[in-house]
Parts: structure tokens; sequence; C-alpha cells
């Protein structure tokens, strides 16, 4: 790995954490805290954390000291109130009526103590008609139509259980990325924030611009056409994103998006010849006849076919230009070179391993803890006797990251997306794109750019020209923040690499991300999001890790493309998207310390590995992952889908002999035929077929208003999909988390909420900007006139969309 930039100290040095969280979601985020050397003491209830028996259980405690706080005694109120006195930060996990009922609401910590940064973390939110439902993963991906884009993946109707936990690692992130920002804005005025994030404001993350192009369908059919009807199968994957199986049987990802890398896949694949078929678009490397089109498919696959995994393997990471990775599970990932040689994984005592640290930052590196301990009164004894100060200053009520200054070179989705979660929060985000725009402008109908550049402005140089350069150069004099997503190498060369950025401005925080990382065999090959979903397991997690090994006739490889594909959705971008906010402002929060900034490297396959963090760990008696069933319903009789009346599907989930008898009790209430709660204990068939005769006798959305309104685990998962259920459904609505923005082409549009809210959470967001659209604004702010601004457009040294002279004109 590589070498510390300056002598070393703890990023988060000094700061305190006091834990009441439950599970993973706080979990992660406070021992992502403690990686950086923040204190964390884990208060639990009486008994302790029911989530603890989870097998990545050890690795969500680590670092931290754990102590037993019982808040339905009066001497327990009394303890927590001294323990937030000398706290910075308590994190809390819970349905809204009992977060009162426990006293941890906002208003009644605040009061007592203005400094103390309050983070709530919930299933469904705060508010809402759906706020008191459990806040379980897949109960809220079920309500919120998540469960419907895995429609096809096996042979049957209905929403299909989506199993990777994307909403707990986006979840995670926010909490550390808005307790962070909160802690950045209280060093300006001693005032505490209220930080609100939830499982489903997690899940939007993965938003990706359907709700856009859903909203402008009917205004502009041309450009934003209907989306194809439901069908049994998933589509075929476009050639340049397609899964193929080799000679040996193994499966690869193949990631080419741009025209560049996909001509580099057929030379190195001896398939060039496509290039001079006539109906050949290279623009959108597919053939224009369907017939040619799906015959050079089948001659693609079949040639994959030709020979080994690890022999293409070899053959691509020589080339250095494809993108290309095999499919693995978790278990294999855990070796893989690449995540092995960026420190991604980490020896623990036990003999095992687990996740490495988030980042890597050059002059405040990580350093992960042991195994969750006794607190034995050491934190609690220091902190009771160490109170905070109480703010002397007006509390200021701006955004919490209002002043920072972000500057980001950046492409597609991970790492601009990244920036825009800054931008919500309250930095200043200046885009600053190659001339014509980011490429990603061009795919999807700009939809998708739309939603990763929300809340920026916007400039467009050739940063190859001296001129470009020295333009990029000063903005980069006094930034807070530099955020890019080149190749080593290619920073060096374009005169912005760490080293003379960091002579220029000492205090920027300097976050490079790319694909695999600097170290490792992938160091120097670019990667799309097809890649780390594939090679961190989360494609094999999704189908059950029932995908077959003996070589197929084309015609079945075919088939499974659709299902390998669809399995391998658009979410490691957002996966590592939200890490990339997370590191920014650790190196941020570390700059408060230090006084300096420094290099933080973030890479999509150590951030996807976070997203499979319920898996990327062994130790001595590991419980394998839980699979789902071959039909793709769920984990178990008590936590899965269910066909109900009238073709609709439910999505049961009972985690606890407590959330059984509940069920059962509430069932005996309503004159139902309930299952004994020792069967339902038992699981297995006869549970499964207890519940099944159920669940047939009402519709879906019967069940969920007789047991969802008694705050039980059972919601409709065949409702809206996701863009119509952000839109139009109470519960986002009630959250804020969509607000009217006006796009500068295609006018006024409900755009996505915040991750993370602050306060209120009412604060207003702001729209994407187009190409160059900020270039006289910004340039003016550094001190170019209009005549050179001017004389810099016809040099070609800036651009702006077109649009934007028809907009003035």
């Amino acid at each position: 790995m590589a070498a510390v930039d300056r002598p070393t100290r703890d990023a988060l040095a000094g700061l305190r954490i006091l834990d009441l969280g439950s599970g993973p979601a706080v979990g992660l985020a406070t021992m992502i805290l403690a990686d950086f050397g923040a204190e964390v003491l884990l208060a639990e209830r009486p008994g302790g954390d029911p989530f603890v028996a989870l097998p990545a259980a050890p690795l969500w405690r680590r670092g931290k000291h754990t102590t037993e706080l019982d808040l339905a005694t009066e001497a327990g109120r009394q303890r927590l109130h001294a323990l937030a006195a000398g706290a910075d930060v308590l994190v809390c996990s819970g349905r809204p009526s009992s977060l009162a009922r426990r006293g941890l609401d906002y208003g009644s910590l605040a009061r007592r103590h203005p400094h103390l940064v309050v983070a709530h973390v919930t299933g469904f939110g705060d508010t809402g008609p759906l706020a008191e439902l459990p806040g379980y993963e897949h109960v809220v991906a079920a309500r919120a139509g998540r469960m419907r884009l895995f429609s096809g993946l096996v042979e049957r109707d209905g929403p299909v259980f989506s199993a990777l936990q994307v909403g707990i690692h986006a979840c995670a992130q926010s909490t550390v990325a808005g307790i962070l920002a909160a802690l950045h804005a209280r060093a300006a005025d001693g005032h505490g924030r209220h930080v609100r994030t939830s499982i489903l404001q997690g899940l939007l993350a993965y938003e990706q611009g359907p709700m856009l192009g859903h909203q402008f369908r009917q205004r502009f059919p041309d450009q934003f056409p209907a989306p194809p009807a439901p069908a049994r199968e998933p589509p075929l994957p476009s050639l340049y994103y397609h899964p193929a199986q080799a000679g040996d049987g193994r499966w690869l990802q193949f990631g080419n998006l741009l025209p560049h890398l996909f001509d580099n896949f057929l030379r190195v694949t001896d398939l060039l010849e496509v290039l001079v078929e006539p109906t050949f678009e290279p623009a959108q490397m597919l053939l224009t006849d369907p017939d040619r089109h799906e015959a050079f498919r089948a001659r693609m696959l079949a040639r994959i076919q030709e020979r080994p995994a690890a022999d293409w393997m070899a053959d691509f990471v020589a080339d250095g230009g494809i993108v290309a990775g095999p499919y693995q599970t978790t278990r294999e990932a855990l070796a893989d070179p690449d995540i092995v040689a960026n420190g991604h994984v980490i020896a623990r005592d036990d003999g095992g391993v687990q996740l490495g640290p988030l980042a890597r930052m050059s002059a405040t590196p990580a350093r992960p803890g042991p195994d969750a301990k006794p607190d034995a009164g050491r934190l609690e004894s220091r902190w009771s006797t160490d109170p905070r100060a109480a703010p002397a200053a007006p509390r200021q009520s701006r955004l919490p990251l209002a002043g920072v200054r972000v500057v980001e070179i950046a492409t597609i989705i991970a790492a601009p997306m990244a920036a825009s979660c800054l931008a919500d929060m309250g930095a200043d985000v200046i885009k600053v794109e190659q001339i014509g725009g980011d490429p990603y402008r061009s795919l999807l109908a700009g939809v998708g750019s739309a939603r990763v550049n929300a809340g920026k402005r916007s400039i467009s140089v050739d940063l190859k020209s001296p001129e470009g350069r020295d333009i990029v150069l000063d903005l980069l004099r006094d930034a807070d923040v530099l955020i890019h997503n080149y190749r080593p190498g290619v920073p060096e060369r374009l005169g912005i690499g760490y080293a003379e950025i960091a002579a220029l401005n000492p205090r920027i925080v300097y976050l490079q991300a790319n694909g695999y990382g600097p170290d490792g065999p992938g160091a120097l090959r670019p990667s799309t999001h097809p890649i780390p979903g594939a090679a961190m397991g989360g494609v094999l997690f999704q189908l059950g890790e029932r995908v077959p090994r003996e070589v197929l006739p084309i015609e079945a490889v075919r088939s499974w493309t659709r299902r390998l594909m669809c399995a391998n959705e658009v979410n490691p971008d957002p996966n590592t998207a939200v890490v990339i906010a997370s590191a920014v402002l650790l190196g941020l929060a570390a700059r408060r310390g230090t006084g300096t900034g420094q290099r933080v490297i973030v890479d999509m396959f150590g951030a996807n590995a976070y997203a499979n963090h319920d898996d990327f760990l062994d130790y001595p008696g590991k419980p394998p992952r839980a699979l789902a069933d071959a039909g793709l319903h769920g984990l178990s009789a008590t936590y899965r889908l269910y066909p109900c009346a009238g073709g609709q599907w439910v999505f049961l989930a009972l985690a606890t002999g407590r959330e059984r008898q509940r069920f059962v009790d509430t069932l005996v209430a309503h004159g139902c035929d309930a299952p004994p709660a020792e069967l339902l204990a038992t699981g297995g068939v006869a549970a499964e077929a207890a519940l099944a005769a159920l669940f047939a006798a009402r519709t879906a959305q019967e069940w969920e208003d007789l047991l969802g309104g008694a705050g039980i685990g059972c919601v409709r998962a065949d409702g809206p999909p996701p863009a119509e259920f952000w839109l139009t459904d109470p519960q986002p609505r009630a959250l804020g988390l969509g607000q009217v923005v006006a796009h500068p082409r295609w006018g006024a549009y409900r755009r996505h909420g915040r991750l993370v809210q602050f306060d209120d959470g009412t604060q207003p967001v702001a729209p994407p900007p187009l190409a160059g659209q900020h270039n006289a604004e910004v340039l003016g702010e550094r001190g170019f006139d209009p005549g050179r601004i001017a004389e810099l457009h016809a040099a070609g040294v800036l651009w702006a969309d077109p649009a934007l002279a028809v907009r003035t004109s």
C-alpha cells in the first residue's frame, strides 16, 4: 500500500459518539467513525441488541466500548443525560414513537444539550403513514417497489426478493456524512443539528432517472419514450454491457460503455469484423439490422466460450483498456487480488478477516479497533466529568456545508453523484466538464445525468489547453475539495496530480476515485458499474448463487445473460457515490484537526464490498450467507413474499418471537384463522403452506391495511414501480423527498430529495445545470471580464450547451 504522506493522526481524534442504535445501519456508521479515531460508546438495552446474532455483527461492532443502559428507569435516564452532556454526537434508531417514549426525540435532547448532534435513523422516516412500520431493509424495499425490478429472474410471475441490502448501505453512509456535515457546521457556531435519514432515503440513491423520465414522457414523447411493457423475461443486454460464459463454465461480465472501450474489446477478442458491417452504428455500439445484431451477439458469445475465463482475463488485464471481470461470490471476493492489494480485507486476532477501512487517507489513515469490549466505566467516567461547552454564538440556519467549495472533474455516475450529495448538504459544487460536456449527458436521454448532477454549477473547459488548465488551477487554489475519477497517471499528465495541487493549496481534500484502487493488477484499468456488481458477490447473491457452471448451448447462454444483467442492476455506482461523499467529509473533519488537507482514495471494489458487508468477513464458526429460496421469494417462511388474492403480492417480515406473537394476536382479533406462533417459530414447509393459505384469502392491500396498521412488517410488494412510488406515494411526500425545481431545458419537474436531511428538512434543493451554463458566472467571480470570457469561448477553451444560446436569445 502507498506510504503515508505526513506523520499520522486520527482523522476523528477527540470525537465522542454515544451509540444507542440497533442493527447494521447505525452499527456500520459508527464503526466507520470508530475506524477513523472516534470514541464510540455503544449503550445497549438490557439483554443486548437482538441483531447481535447476525453473522456480520462482529464487523459492525468493532472498535466500540459497550455498556448497558436501561432507559425505562430514572437512573438510566439520568445516565443518558450525563453521557449526552459529554458526547458530541448521539445516534439512535427505531420507530418515531419508540424514540419519543425513550426521551430520544430531538426536541427533548436539544433543550438539555444544545451542543449535541442528534442523528435519527429510521426505516421509513420519522413521519408519514408508514413511519411506524418495522424498518427492515426488505420491508422498505418491497413497499418502495424495488422488488418489482427483479421480475423475470425466475420462471414465475410477481416481484422477486431483493437480496442485496443496498438501503442499509446507503443509509449507513448517509448517517456518516450527515453527522460529519453537522459537526462541520458546529465548528462555526457551537450548535448541534438534527440529522435525519432512513433506509427509505437510502433506497432513493438508486433512483437513477426513471423518476424524471416518467414526468417528461407526456411532454416530450419523442425524447422520453414509454418503457416496454413488462415481460416474463428481462431484456437482452446491450452488446457493450454483456455477461458471457467462458469455456470452463465461469461467467464474465463486460462493461465497455464507451466506443473506444468497445473497440478494445473487439480487438482482443478478434471480433473487429463487426466494424465494417454496413449496419453497425459505432456511437451506439449496435447493429441497426436486428437479425445481424443477434447473429453478432451469438458469434460474440461463442467466441468467449472458446477459452477459459482465466485466459481471457489475463489478456484483458494485459491490454489495460478493456472493462471486464469475473462473477464471484463474496467468499471468493475476499481473496480477489485487487481487494487484497488495496487493503479492503484486514486480519483479525481470531484468525479471521473483515472488511477494511472505508477509504485510504494519506495523512490520517484508519486504525480499525479490536472487537467490541465492555467499557467498564472508562469512557463513561471521563465523558460524565468532562461535559462539552454550551454554544456561545447564535445558531446558523443554513445548510451545514454552506461555504465549502468543491471542484468536481468527473464523469458518468459515481463521483458526480457524490458531488451532488455534497451540494444537497450546502456545498458550492463546480463541475468542470470537457468540451462537449460529460459523456453521460448523451446517454439515456440525459435523465441519468440530470439525476447525478443536481445542485451544481457547470463550466465546460478544455483542460488540455494551457488557458483551460490555468482556469482549473485557479479554481483549485482556494477550493476545499477536489473530486476526480481519472485513472492513475492521467491527473499528472494533465497537471492536476496530487503533488501539484497540494503544493498549490495545502488545505485541499484531494479525493480520487477509480475502479479497482491504485494497487493491484487493476490499478490502471477502466471500470464501469457491472464489474464490481459481478466481482463483489452482489449479482450471485441476488440469484441465490444458482448460476450454471456447466458449459451451456448459446441459446441457453443468451437466456442467462438476461438474468445476470437484470440482477447486475445500476446499484454499484450509487454504492460508490455514497462512500465518496462520506470519505470527503472524513477528509474535511481531519483538516479541522490538522490544519492541512490530504489525499483520499476510494475505489468501486471497496465501496461495493461495503454494500456486501453482511458477508464480507470470515471467522471460525461463521455461518454461511443466508440465500433466497429457489423461487426467490425470501429467506424463510416468515421473511418472504406471498401471493395474495387478485394477483397481488405481499412481503411478510416477522424476525422476532415478539413480532410473531403480535402477528397471531392481530389475526385472531380480526377473526382470522391464525397459524400458531409455535409453527411460525419452527418455520419450514408447514409454516409456508399455512401462511400461503392465509394470504390467498385477501388482497395484499387488505393485508397491509390490517397488519401494517398494527405495526407488523407486512406490506404490499407489487404496488407502483419505484419511479411512481417516489412521485405519488404519501410516505415520500410526507418526508419531502421530492421538490419542484426548474430544469434549464425541460422546465419544471419534481426532483429527488436529500438522502440525509437536517433539522426540519425544508431547505430547497437545486436543479442540474446544462454543460457550461455557469462559465460566465464562475469565471466572473475569478476576475475574468466579459470580453475575456468571450475570447475563451471563441478560441474553444470554453464551451456551452447550444440550448443556452437559445434561452438567452
